[in-house]
């Protein structure tokens, strides 16, 4: 390993202020994000960022890759050098030579129209010969698990296939360094293998890799060094064995996340009803879906989620389990039928009595401060008041927020914003689509009591996730969608 540093920070505090999605400013608030970081990344180093959502983590990867404050406001002191440059001095479109980024949501990180083009995207920038790219991406597509995805377009993947893209694309640029923000937050079990098999490649090769990361069972054996940050700060930076040594107790109190794959939990099957012939013998309070044509589901009966429980709909990466959430709250195309209490719903019905917590929460907050994005949500429920609204954002560590931007916020904190909202709501089918993504164990924690909270005031409650560990914490029932999409 080198002597010499290829991430050098020195005295790094970082004071910005709230963003609307074009990266104008939204408000006058001023927050400080980070507060006298110092670290230093040897060559050859795989680093691993963690601690409690909101600590800092993404705001020190923006800084290293210079989107503070090429793109998002931020007043920045302190010294900072990646590969022996400042990053905000690098023009944006030479950054990617000395970093590659891949973000929480990669949605917002591509430009191509196809899964090729898009692989191809950053080398074709730097003039790279168009066959140097193709043997780059020949060599780099079967290793991150998307060589069959290459002829994909870009709106037909799930959101774990869109993450691997974006990796398998920070991977063919070839960078300096690579800066992974949560690279596995919306991946089961079998991609995750994927990404841990590729960033012990990466490690092979020399690369030099920060992860910023709360799911941490799949990094065991494949990190050097781990910096534990918490409000803004560096808490501890300690060897990689010393960190895997922390008992289940510190483990806990510093917020983390297990550190060996959970084994697989148990939890009944979603109830079956009698088919549509003979619905008038069937109990009807909750919802049903009958008719829908999902592959290996087909021919076993209506599928039925009780009122007053929390049904997780786990599978692997695209076998359809956004889809199947979408449909039955009225958000795609009609699929099959659903029935609320007996009551058949129109499209329209489903929109009008249900909420959805989907996996981007950035496109669903409109407010300028987390309470009047709670008065939006409320609807025609004119008995939530301000002290409820207050209770429900305390339970989610987001008490002392009320009037922040939304966008102030990290992504785990806007994640928990979204759940807030759902729980005044009202509505009698509340979906969340990935909602632990981004949060540490106690943050997890809260969500899973706040869910369950709305199942206790009647909602029928749907989660789409790859947690076991929120699964456990939560499911009373489970919907385990086999491979092959699904079919309306």
């Amino acid at each position: 390993m080198a002597n010499h540093s290829i991430i050098d920070i020195r005295g790094l505090t970082l004071i910005t202020d709230p963003i609307d999605p074009e990266g104008n400013l939204a408000c006058a608030d001023r927050v400080t994000l980070l507060e006298d970081i110092n670290l230093q990344v040897f060559p050859g180093e795989t680093v691993l960022i963690t601690g409690h959502s909101g600590s800092g983590k993404t705001s020190l990867l923006r800084v290293l890759n210079g989107l503070i404050p090429h793109i998002i406001p931020g007043n920045i002191t302190g010294f900072v050098e990646v590969a022996g440059q400042v990053p905000w001095k690098v023009e944006l479109s030479d950054a990617g030579s000395v970093s590659a980024s891949v973000f929480q949501n990669p949605r917002t990180q591509f430009f191509a129209t196809d899964v090729l083009s898009e692989l191809s995207f950053a080398p074709a920038n730097r003039n790279v010969p168009r066959e140097e790219i193709l043997e780059r991406v020949a060599q780099v597509a079967p290793a991150m698990g998307v060589a069959s995805l290459l002829d994909r377009r870009m709106g037909e993947l799930s959101g774990g296939e869109r993450q691997r893209v974006a990796i398998a694309s920070a991977v063919v640029g070839q960078p300096k360094v690579y800066l992974l923000d949560e690279p596995t937050a919306n991946l089961d079990d079998r991609s995750t293998q994927q990404v841990s098999e590729a960033i012990a490649e990466l490690r092979r090769r020399g690369a030099t890799i920060l992860i910023a990361e709360h799911r941490l069972h799949y990094l065991n054996g494949l990190v050097d060094r781990v910096v534990e940050m918490k409000g803004g700060r560096v808490l501890r930076d300690m060897p990689a064995q010393d960190f895997w040594s922390l008992d289940q107790q510190a483990r806990a109190a510093a917020g983390l996340r297990c550190f060996d794959l959970p084994c697989p939990v148990h939890v009944p099957e979603v109830p079956r009803v009698k088919t549509r012939e003979n619905s008038h013998h069937r109990f009807t309070e909750g919802l049903v879906l009958g008719d829908f044509d999902v592959p290996g589901l087909r021919n076993e009966g209506a599928l039925q989620f009780p009122r007053g429980a929390i049904t997780c709909i786990t599978g692997d990466n695209g076998a359809g389990k956004t889809t199947l959430v979408r449909s039955i709250v009225g958000l795609c195309k009609p699929m099959g039928t659903v029935e609320l209490d007996g009551e058949e719903l129109s499209i329209r019905e489903r929109r009008k009595r249900s909420f959805a917590v989907m996996q981007d929460v950035n496109r669903q907050l409109f407010s300028s401060s987390l309470v009047e994005e709670m008065l939006l949500s409320v609807g025609h429920r004119s008995s939530v008041n301000a002290k409820e609204i207050e209770m429900v954002l305390a339970s989610l560590g987001l008490g002392e927020m009320g009037e922040r931007h939304p966008l102030s916020l990290s992504g785990g904190q806007r994640q928990r914003l979204a759940v807030a909202t759902a729980k005044v709501s009202g509505a009698d089918v509340i979906a969340f689509d990935e909602p632990t993504c981004g949060l540490d164990l106690t943050a997890m924690k809260h969500m899973g009591r706040v869910i369950r909270n709305c199942a206790e005031e009647g909602a029928v409650v749907l989660v789409v996730t790859h947690d076991r560990e929120l699964i456990e914490e939560i499911a009373d029932f489970e919907l385990r969608m086999p491979r092959g999409r699904l079919r309306g």
